[in-house]
């Protein structure tokens, strides 16, 4: 270990001494070739094999189906609409918050990302008991019962509900970036609020705007709870690949569909990709005041009050009626007060409880240390080879869930590797999911570290390992908490990425959830559904003070 490792390309300096890191960097390749580029592989062989013979017919039937056709642009469809009705309530949004002078921001802040830290069923399940055949508002004060919910109206609103919120982050960092000297010079020049945003501001924001877009397009192809629940006579793609899995068992056909839903899936991940990083340029590229004057006018401080408070109350009466399900007897019909549904989710979903949280916390270290390694090889070393293991490793993110977890399976399902029905297949789903997150934070948070630091830690004899784990990581402990924050949170709330491997032997609460409301179990579906968000509530605020001291402490 004290001879220094003979690497090619000068990577020698970039690694520091030592082999035990060295040797990580095919451990980390073929994790990612085996658990990223096989399933999905195998997947679309399936698309093209039929009875070990290559074979175009079942995609050839598809295409030229009627049936299929609609619902490839029923999905279309319904990601255009989310994707620009989002952007504009995110931008609105951002905008109240960082240009006009509201009371509360905080409250609003926290009430409009409420929705990031739930499963997007729950949405589906709120608008159900509101506005269902039997919901508070249509049956119970409009005297009606109607179906319109259900179907592309629903869906639509649903979405909006569940993925604006990310929009609204993206839209959020984007305005306090801008710099406040342009938007100032304009308001000397004599323009008002409005003018300064539509000549300035959201000129600016173009990018941004067009990368919210295609953000929202791909978070509405992917789901796949909402359109199971409220699809009705408005069939998607990702309905489509369950039902022809779970319903038909036709591997082929769901196989093709994750095949052309994913065509546009990637394409949209690569637009945006290009985008963001023309965003970065657009906002970061000239530096001046970042003290950005704030709109007083009591009609603008009066529309954009009321403008959060309307979304935030969408929001909260969302929460509301999960609160108020999980509560009563039968919402709908009898709302005499109960703690049945809360008590039955703490006894027959104990272990789909137990055992997400347990996954998910495996899972979120996993990704996390993962993401670490594979972000310093990409961001500190020059091995051959580490673009395309950073490209491979990033595929999760422009792969759709419902793809991801078929093509797990699939692959998984018998030799070589047989994992159906372990934890392990679980864990690794979840941990592929979030494995980008962690790269690129990790890649974030290492680039805003010198590299004297590598080169001092080098020179005082240590080796790569240990300069990574005594200097490097102490340094970007915040991302690296941050990471598994998210990891865990993405972990408990998805249903896609798992809903084809779990199994009697490990049990989830989303798929809990949904199997309850087919089997029509709305106040145990809403008493499960209030106890993942308590959960991802308290290991969000939590977990960061009590791991923050517990290190503090040890140093």
């Amino acid at each position: 270990m004290a001879d220094a490792v003979a690497l090619p390309g000068g990577a020698q300096e970039k690694i520091g001494r030592g082999w035990g890191l060295l040797l990580l960097y095919p451990v980390l390749a073929a994790f990612v070739l085996l658990f990223v580029a096989y399933p999905v592989a195998e997947l679309f062989s399936r698309a093209v094999m039929v009875d070990g013979k290559p074979t175009l017919a079942v995609l050839g039937k598809l295409v030229a189906d009627p049936f299929s056709r609609k619902v490839f642009w029923n999905t279309l469809l319904l990601g255009a609409v989310v994707a620009v009705l989002g952007t504009v309530i995110a931008t609105a949004f951002a905008y109240a918050m960082t240009r006009v002078a509201i009371p509360l921001k905080g409250m609003w802040h926290f009430l409009a990302l409420l929705p990031t830290i739930s499963p997007p069923i729950l949405m589906a399940l709120g608008l159900i008991l509101l506005y269902g055949r039997r919901g508070l508002v249509t049956h119970e004060l409009l005297g009606i019962q109607t179906t319109a919910l259900y179907g592309f109206r629903g869906l639509v609103l649903a979405q909006l509900i569940s993925y604006f919120p990310f929009a609204y982050l993206l839209m959020l960092n984007l305005f306090r970036g801008l710099d406040a000297s342009l938007e100032e010079a304009a308001s000397t020049l004599g323009a008002n609020a409005w003018q300064v945003l539509r000549t300035v501001s959201l000129r600016l924001l173009m990018p941004g705007l067009a990368g919210s877009v295609l953000l929202l397009f791909s978070y509405s192809f992917a789901d796949l709870g909402n359109p199971l629940l409220l699809g009705g006579d408005f069939p998607v793609m990702s309905s489509q690949i369950y039902q022809s899995i779970i319903g038909l068992y036709d591997i082929p056909q769901g196989a093709c569909l994750a095949l052309l839903l994913t065509l546009p899936a990637v394409l949209m991940f690569f637009a945006h990709k290009q985008l963001s990083a023309r965003t970065a340029f657009a906002t970061v590229g000239a530096k001046g005041s970042s003290r950005h004057r704030l709109v007083r006018h009591r009609g603008a401080r009066a529309a954009a009050l009321a403008f959060v408070g309307l979304v935030s109350l969408v929001i909260v009466l969302q929460y509301m009626t999960i609160i108020a399900g999980a509560t009563t007897q039968l919402f709908g019909i009898n709302y005499t007060i109960t703690g049945k549904h809360l008590v039955a989710a703490l006894t027959k979903s104990r272990g789909a409880l137990l055992d997400t949280f347990t996954l998910a916390v495996v899972s979120s270290a996993v990704s996390v240390v993962l993401g670490l390694l594979i972000a310093y090889f990409v961001a500190r070393t020059e091995l051959p080879g580490r673009s395309w293991l950073d490209f491979v490793a990033n595929l999760p993110l422009a792969i759709p869930g419902t793809v991801i977890g078929l093509g797990f399976a699939l692959a998984f399902s018998g030799p070589p590797i047989v994992l159906t029905g372990t934890a392990a297949i679980i864990v690794i789903a979840f941990s592929v999911r979030s494995l980008p997150y962690g790269i690129r934070s990790g890649v974030a948070a290492l680039d805003q570290l010198h590299r004297s630091l590598d080169e001092a830690s080098t020179t005082m004899g240590a080796t790569g390992g240990q300069t990574l784990w005594r200097v490097l990581v102490p340094l970007v402990r915040p991302a690296l908490l941050a990471g598994m924050v998210f990891s865990f949170t993405r972990s408990v709330t998805t249903l896609s990425a798992v809903i084809f491997v779990v199994s009697p032997h490990w049990s989830l609460v989303t798929p809990t959830i949904l199997s309850q409301m087919d089997r029509g179990d709305v106040g145990e579906a809403a008493a499960l559904s209030l106890m993942v968000v308590v959960m991802v509530l308290l290991v969000v605020h939590g977990v960061p003070h009590l791991l923050g001291r517990d290190w503090r402490e040890a140093r």
